[in-house]
């Protein structure tokens, strides 16, 4: 095995990796990417690839503090938390807890907002380029309820979005039935987000995969970090299961690995794993012609050209990838009893994958002050494929030099 050298190693090939060496590759940066796995994986593979300016609310809110107490000891519940011994888990919790306040929601959605803003655009930019390469769509999202009580909630919350220039509109059962005919009965309203769409996850990181070969990036895959030599303050030299990769820079962008690459290189960070579950049906007779949102169950409905996807959950449970029968079967009853026109249903993929979350809901990008040339993009936690585009372009400026806004700097800076 001979020793690789680049300008920056990226550990990390999903979605905030690839974005990265993208940008960094079209500057002419030589670039290698490093990925355990074999592309497409990881929750960029198996996600709802959801397109949610609409979404700006971190993880860490009252409600999803209330909801994980509310399920504690439901196995099925869309929010669960499972304790254990774990200390740095339970740092992580608290940490969770104590961001969960209305004053943060607002911030955080502040900081969003600007992030979704610029995404929004580069994935249109993205899009004109690739053509229908990966199924990119902003033809909105419809989120459905069943609940007189959350559809007044966000029939409020649709009128300020719409204010904010998002729009957003407020359909009667009536209208819910003509876009969704399979909908149940008991599903009596919904909200129309006009500038939301969806893309084919795993398809837009084999694109993005193609771009960063053609522009000269290499990309190695099935090859495992599990070391690192110094120099002073700074990593030199990267161990991997393929040998040893020099580099100037090094970008962490491991998704819910990120935490543990980081310890091994002396710098941990507080980046927890939540697992997801979606399950890969081959496309319907009755599918929707635009992804859903069934909010009660927390659950997305995604139509590609030939399948439709089930997409949702939260297990904060580490990195434990068991599956579990009693939650699948509980995804697909919600399915079943808020969609039953959708026609026979046959399974092509149950999938489950690890999102990466910070206890304060906010992604970390930017660099670690020890190692000195350490850089990190990672705990976008459900919003990752949506802010992989700004969060590429974002960690490219910095290792160039030339930073955006220092107020949002400071925000989602890892030494915060």
């Amino acid at each position: 095995m001979h020793e690789k050298r680049s300008d920056v190693a990226i550990v990390g090939g999903g979605v905030m990796g690839l974005m990265t060496a993208y940008y960094l590759a079209g500057e002419g940066a030589a670039v290698t990417v490093l990925e355990k796995g074999r592309l497409p994986a990881g929750s960029s593979y198996g996600n709802a690839g959801l397109i949610v300016p609409s979404h700006l609310q971190p993880l860490c809110s009252p409600g999803n503090v209330r909801e994980g107490l509310r399920h504690l000891l439901n196995p099925t519940g869309p929010f669960s938390i499972h304790l254990s011994p774990n200390l740095r888990r339970w740092a992580w919790l608290a940490g969770f807890v104590r961001n969960s306040t209305a004053a943060h929601v607002n911030y955080a959605a502040g900081v969003y907002r600007e992030l979704a803003e610029r995404s929004l655009a580069l994935h249109d930019e993205l899009a004109r380029k690739a053509g229908s390469v990966y199924e990119y769509a902003r033809e909105g999202l419809l989120c459905l309820y069943e609940t007189r009580q959350a559809l007044e909630a966000a029939a409020r919350e649709a009128e300020e979005l719409t204010r904010a220039g998002r729009p957003a509109r407020i359909l009667d059962e009536r209208a819910v039935r003509e876009m969704v005919p399979a909908a149940a009965p008991s599903v009596i309203g919904g909200v129309l987000q006009e500038p939301d769409g969806k893309l084919q996850p795993a398809a837009f990181v084999s694109w993005l995969a193609d771009q960063v070969r053609r522009a000269g990036g290499h990309i190695l895959e099935e090859t495992e970090v599990f070391g690192a030599s110094f120099a002073g303050k700074a990593v030199r030299r990267l161990q991997t299961t393929k040998g040893p990769v020099e580099a100037d820079q090094v970008v962490l962008a491991a998704g819910a690995w990120t935490g543990r690459v980081a310890a091994m290189l002396g710098r941990p960070l507080p980046v927890e794993a939540a697992k997801g579950f979606s399950i890969t049906y081959d496309r319907p007779s009755g599918a929707p012609s635009l992804p859903l949102l069934l909010e009660e169950a927390r659950v997305a409905v995604t139509p590609f050209a030939d399948s439709l996807r089930l997409a949702g959950v939260l297990e904060l449970a580490g990195l434990d990838d068991r599956l579990s029968s009693a939650r699948i079967h509980a995804m697909e009853r919600d399915l079943r009893r808020s969609l039953p026109g959708l026609g026979s249903l046959k399974v092509r993929e149950v999938w489950r994958g690890f999102r990466p979350c910070t206890p304060d809901g906010l992604p970390f990008i930017g660099r670690l002050r020890r190692p000195q040339n350490v850089w990190v993009a990672t705990g976008h936690a459900t919003k990752g494929i949506f802010l992989g585009p700004v969060t590429g372009e974002l960690t490219a400026r910095l290792l160039s030099g030339s930073p955006p806004d220092s107020a949002l700097l400071k925000a989602l800076h890892p030494n915060r």
